[in-house]
């Protein structure tokens, strides 16, 4: 596999068409360079039979214009996969042949099982979830699946995406109570939850549109969806709220996408039922899905499931912002060797530290952009970038952590609505931490060669050792000097050794 390879994937779903085309960065990383979706409705008025002839003119139309935008940038492959329209339609072949004479491409016909493998590729690949429930939800069908520390245990496919579910159940707008009773019904009698989950995880457009409503509602200090948690209790009023009025009143909903807002009451009644029936008490929204795990597949083949997703999203995320990784890893070894040596003073858990050498690795991430506002750069980046794995709480903290890495107390106030009431101590911390390890680390390649650091005699000394002379080393731990006393309330010792 050639460095640098760019795929295409183009999803042919029941309810949109979607292209992703994305660079590989590593074995473990890409970067998505183009994104595009047409709402074509191929499943609409389908009613388990033939694709209509309208559905069949939208749905060509809109591969077209995807497959025209994914040759322009020239990919090592162009993968089209089709969903639960195509799978259920008689005249499927039909739409599969006039798509190769109109591209010269081949539209793959994805069975229910493929579909939702892929979709918990997606899913596994970018969120911490080892065990548990996830649900993938389109315009036709709705994939639940089981997950066991990390592998697909049990998948259960339905017809009760977006569309269908509206176009089976929901005679009226706004629709009657004894339709909705009767959606909620048939979920129960068709799915069936033999464990208990504390959090659903969900993937689709549904869910990510239940997020953005959900955002504005609360006036969320970040505007990445990807790992946005809704408490049951919200999900419930969100579904309230979108059943009252009709599809009119909906589309001025803030945040509402307005091409949804016909379709988003049934798939909303359909995420809270099944959140009831595996005790879920929260929602966990990924941003990827479908076409990530098809194009997981394409880059990893059999071995799509990554084993580390902290710390493969770190490496693209730095790869992505010209973070030079070989120079970035001393003050990553360093700010471990100062986090140990300093437990008897901050008493931070393992999992804080796992936060601080994520920082470190991410620090420069903001050069590229500019030098004088790296820090800020950086922060933003951190905020809104590829960065997997960690929730919004952790995601707010490592940014902290590059932005105040040289100088000053991070401010934690925007974000009152994410992190705790400790996280300021914590951030103080751990900024401190990292800005004496980028100290030491001052010089590329560094001169110095052992560093120790320990608590003694009421102050924390650190002692470095070199062959070359560490003025601009010590200049720049001076400068560290009055932070790390503020924070951590003892002095500290600066000692050169040859």
């Amino acid at each position: 596999m050639s460095a640098g390879r760019t795929i295409a994937v183009i999803d042919v779903g029941s309810n949109s068409v979607r292209l992703l085309v994305a660079r590989e960065l590593t074995p473990s990383a890409f970067e998505v360079i183009e994104e595009e979706r047409f709402d074509a409705r191929i499943g609409q008025g389908q009613a388990g039979g033939d694709i209509t002839p309208a559905g069949m003119e939208r749905g060509l139309r809109a591969v077209r214009i995807m497959y025209q935008l994914a040759e322009s940038f020239s990919p090592a492959a162009i993968v089209m996969v089709g969903t639960e329209a195509l799978r259920r339609a008689p005249n499927a072949a039909d739409f599969v042949v006039r798509a190769r004479a109109a591209t010269g491409g081949l539209v793959r016909i994805l069975s229910a099982q493929e579909e939702a493998f892929a979709g918990f590729l997606g899913v596994i690949n970018s969120t911490s979830l080892r065990d548990g429930y996830l649900l993938d939800i389109g315009g036709g069908s709705l994939e639940l699946m089981r997950v066991e520390q990390r592998a697909l245990v049990q998948t259960q496919s339905g017809p009760f995406g977006a569309i269908y579910a509206t176009e089976r159940f929901f005679r009226t707008d706004p629709p009657a109570t004894k339709e909705v009773r009767a959606l909620r019904k048939a979920v129960r009698q068709y799915f069936k939850a033999s464990e208990k989950s504390e959090v659903l995880h969900g993937a689709g457009g549904a869910v990510r549109n239940l997020a953005r409503l959900a955002r504005m509602r609360r006036n969320y200090p970040l505007r990445r969806l990807h790992g946005f948690v809704i408490p049951r209790r919200e999900v419930r009023r969100l579904t309230a709220a979108l059943l009252k009025p009709g599809a009119e009143a909906r589309r001025r909903m803030p945040g509402m996408n307005p091409a949804r807002a016909d379709i988003l009451p049934a798939a909303a009644v359909v995420i809270d039922e099944l959140m009831e029936m595996t005790g879920a008490t929260a929602l966990s929204v990924s941003g990827q899905g479908l076409r990530e795990g098809v194009l997981w597949q394409e880059l990893r083949g059999a071995g799509a499931v990554l084993p580390d997703v902290r710390e493969a999203s770190i490496a693209g995320l730095a790869r992505a912002n010209g973070v030079d990784e070989l120079a970035a890893e001393p003050v990553v070894i360093t700010a471990a060797q100062l986090f140990e040596a300093s437990k008897p003073l901050h008493g931070l858990r393992n999992a804080d530290l796992d936060l601080l050498l994520a920082a470190a690795r991410l620090a420069g991430i903001g050069m590229h952009v500019d030098y004088y506002s790296r820090d800020r750069h950086a922060q933003y980046l951190v905020h809104s970038g590829d960065l997997h794995g960690f929730d919004h709480r952790e995601i707010v903290l490592v940014a902290a952590l590059v932005r105040w890495a040289a100088s000053g107390a991070p401010d934690l106030s925007p974000y009152r609505a994410i992190v705790g009431p400790e996280d300021s101590r914590r951030a103080a911390a751990l900024a401190s931490l990292l800005g004496c390890a980028r100290a030491i680390r001052r010089r590329v390649p560094s001169p110095v060669l052992g560093v120790q650091a320990e608590v003694a005699e009421d102050a924390f000394r650190i002692r470095l050792s070199s062959r070359a002379a560490l003025d601009a080393e010590v200049y720049d731990l001076e400068r560290q000097q009055k932070r790390f006393e503020a924070v951590f309330k003892v002095p500290l010792e600066i000692e050169t050794a040859p």
